[in-house]
């Protein structure tokens, strides 16, 4: 169902104030001008350029890349089609489930491969069962905290400090709770043994406790539980999730009067004045618009020249918001090594290997290939070495920690999104001091010129935070 600020919009466009903006001057000269360009065609991108074509506008799209969809990414040459970046949609994914629907795609539910083995962990080498970490010698954390596995000890650290909902994490009235997880660990009484463990190792946000807001946590934190309170089902769209931004290029391909998509069209400049904007690309081309919005990570963002200049605000977090460094290895069995040995099919170590997780693909029944997952300080890490390296040194810490795996694992897939020009890393992740500042700073309009992006959504995360900035944005460009 529209939004009720959309039929608003809708009724202005449709009261002729569409193209009040958009120099017809230049029209009169027979120079081609857009209503709306929308520069970055992942999931807000696409989903802003649908939403003011709907309303009427003319609207062109240029990316960069030669594909859509940005961090979404399903590996479609993996055997099973994993996921490269957004994994699954959540019971609560509204926006995404919906667009979904209204895009002719019916979710797959993958509850079924929710409910299989969790994984073992592997510490100085030694492979282990959560019972017995609890009781290891290797487990520095402290009383009531050695039972936890240490990759959810950063979101229970977050949920024990209290709860913010909505967009209060973003408050700058919660200056107070805007430091370091080094801090709240320490709080908890973590030796610094315990906070590496229990935080830098694998971490999901940043690289090392003190360099993560308590505030991204507990932003983290309190949109998971409201997923939870949704319902625990899991879904991915058919095929895998690029089907999903696919579909909307196919949408707007199939439209008469677009949106257009322009591919391998980075844009080195954007330029406004009282008649409209100029956006310009690298290769020299300039294209004309009455508004435009840029849907892209904060990293690709700051290379852009802007005319006027960014707010120091959106210079800042352009410049020093850090994104997460992921590196994958993808990799396919020659045998089901696994079968008939009663080990969880998952590993999480504290050395090269990161996290190995199995991915199932078809009817989540069989396992189809797996991946390892290198985080943070082993993302950067993985990314200083060749490829080859790389993949080496994975298979060498999944064989010693697993050897009926060892010569039945083959890598076909390296992927590291921090290596990315165009993404830079794969989410946007609040330094202390940056979560009462910068997040609600990044989505403010400036003259002409609107942003959006999942780094700027403030209720939601992942695919369904950058839905959410896409509504916001469409909403501001039809009511300017």
């Amino acid at each position: 169902m529209m939004p009720e600020s959309m039929k608003i919009g809708r009724r202005l466009v449709l009261g002729g104030l569409a193209g009040a903006f958009a120099a017809p001057a230049l029209r009169a000269q027979g120079v081609r001008v857009w209503d709306t360009i929308v520069i970055g065609a992942g999931l807000s991108g696409l989903r802003t350029a649908m939403m003011l074509a709907q309303e009427g506008q003319r609207v062109l799209v240029l990316e960069a890349s030669g594909r859509v969809g940005g961090r979404i990414f399903t590996l479609d040459n993996v055997p099973g089609r994993p996921e490269a970046g957004a994994n699954s949609m959540l019971a609560g994914y509204g926006r995404a489930l919906g667009l979904c629907s209204e895009l002719g795609l019916t979710p797959v539910d993958l509850s079924v491969q929710v409910d299989l083995p969790r994984a073992d962990l592997v510490i100085g080498g030694e492979r282990m069962g959560l019972k017995a970490w609890e009781t290891s010698v290797r487990n520095p954390l402290p009383e009531g905290w050695r039972g936890v596995m240490p990759a959810g000890i950063a979101i229970m650290a977050a949920n024990k400090k209290g709860a913010l909902e909505g967009e209060d994490w973003s408050d700058p009235a919660q200056a107070a709770l805007d430091i370091g997880m080094d801090k709240v660990l320490k709080s908890f009484e973590f030796s610094d043994a315990a906070v590496q463990i229990g935080y830098n190792t694998n971490p999901n946000y940043g690289v090392v406790a003190g360099d993560v807001s308590l505030l991204n946590m507990m932003f983290v934190a309190n949109f998971f539980k409201t997923q939870m309170a949704a319902g625990t089902k899991d879904y991915i769209a058919p095929g895998g999730n690029s089907r999903l931004p696919e579909a909307l290029a196919s949408w707007m391909g199939a439209r008469s009067g677009g949106p257009e998509l322009r591919f391998h069209t980075p844009v080195a400049a954007v330029v406004q004045d009282a008649r409209g904007v100029e956006v310009r690309s690298v290769l020299g081309e300039v294209f004309r618009a009455g508004r435009v919005v840029c849907a892209l990570p904060l990293g690709p963002l700051g290379k852009i020249a802007f005319e006027p200049a960014l707010p120091a605000l959106h210079r800042e977090a352009a410049a020093e918001v850090p994104y997460m460094k992921i590196r994958q290895v993808h990799l396919v069995a020659e045998t089901p090594f696994w079968e008939g040995d009663g080990l969880p099919s998952g590993l999480w170590s504290d050395e090269a290997l990161g996290v190995l997780t199995p991915n199932r693909g078809g009817d989540g029944a069989e396992i189809t290939s797996f991946t390892a997952w290198g985080r943070g300080a082993v993302a950067a890490k993985l990314d200083a070495m060749p490829a080859a390296e790389a993949e080496a040194l994975v298979l060498d810490g999944i064989g010693k920690a697993w050897p009926a795996a060892k010569g039945r694992l083959r890598p076909v897939v390296t992927h590291s999104w921090a290596r990315l020009p165009y993404q830079g890393g794969a989410w946007a992740v609040w330094k202390p001091g940056q979560a009462t500042r910068l997040p609600r700073a990044v989505g403010a309009v400036l003259g002409r010129v609107h942003f959006c992006g999942e780094h700027s959504a403030l209720s939601a995360r992942g695919m369904e935070g950058a839905l959410e900035s896409a509504e916001r944005v469409a909403v501001e460009v039809l009511l300017a």
